[in-house]
């Protein structure tokens, strides 16, 4: 009786893997875009900083802040709170880039 119990068991409760038998996590990618986009950012705030009004600044620093923080919650390992406090400051970050982008059009072209 206790081994077909035991058959039984073995049947409903596959065997799970130990953790060195387990496939490696995921690589995130190379995220080539993303960089690039940071690198491009970066030069035209460094190029166009003394031609820039202060709206533009903050606009080009928000947007680094902004995909600094994607890059890192994608390539660095966190814990659960500084990933949301990460991803917090990325939506704070977009945001107020656009809300500067709006602010910028508004004041260049409206008024």
């Amino acid at each position: 009786m206790a081994r077909q119990y035991k058959k039984i068991l073995k049947k409903l409760q596959p065997k799970t893997k130990s953790p060195s038998e387990q496939a490696p996590p995921e690589k995130p990618g190379k995220d080539y875009l993303l960089t690039i986009i940071l690198a491009l950012t970066v030069i035209f705030l460094i190029i166009g900083w003394s031609s820039f009004t202060a709206i533009n600044r903050g606009l080009y620093i928000t947007l680094i802040i902004a995909l600094g923080s994607t890059y890192a919650r994608r390539h660095y390992k966190f814990n659960a709170t500084q990933d949301t406090i990460i991803e917090k400051v990325g939506y704070a970050a977009m945001g107020l880039a656009i809300v500067l982008f709006v602010a910028e059009i508004y004041f260049r072209f409206i008024s």
